[in-house]
């Protein structure tokens, strides 16, 4: 499959992948892709309000062509765009991730994002045979940390 993105040549999807990926890391040598397959820390958000895009989706079996560098690209080109608090995902057999936005705004600028725009064409063509997002603003929010090195009860 080849891609272009506006006034770019089209290029093989591997080779876009992967320079974009390099890209987003700026040189660093942590593969994001290990954040996605361990167990990804619970993001730290502000005080609230603030809000959250739920993107869950089912992907095709077959689909796999790119996605986990497509993937590593979107977290970290999302990590550099204003307004992005942090994000928690997970995939078995349905995949959720949420990300945290400050406001509406930094989420419509996120989602027309060239980089972004290009994901989510692939999701439609490549990907996913169903996906669904929401837009929730966080009212309020609370949680429990257990100490580390805590005795786990029985």
């Amino acid at each position: 499959m080849a891609v272009a993105l506006a006034g770019a040549p089209a290029i093989g999807l591997t080779t876009y992948l992967a320079s974009a990926v390099q890209k987003a890391q700026n040189g660093r040598p942590r593969q994001l892709t290990a954040a996605l397959t361990t167990v990804m820390p619970i993001a730290a958000t502000p005080v609230a309000p603030y809000y959250a895009v739920i993107f869950t989706s089912i992907r095709h079996q077959d689909g796999a062509d790119g996605y986990g560098a497509m993937a590593d690209l979107m977290l970290a080109s999302a990590a550099r765009q204003p307004g992005f608090l942090g994000v928690e995902s997970a995939r078995e057999e349905i995949g959720i991730t949420v990300s945290y936005w400050a406001s509406l705004a930094d989420i419509a600028r996120w989602k027309q994002d060239s980089e972004h725009l290009l994901a989510q064409r692939l999701g439609r063509d490549s990907w996913y045979d169903a996906y669904q997002v929401r837009i929730c603003r966080v009212e309020r929010e609370y949680g429990f940390e257990r100490p580390p090195g805590a005795a786990t009860p029985r």
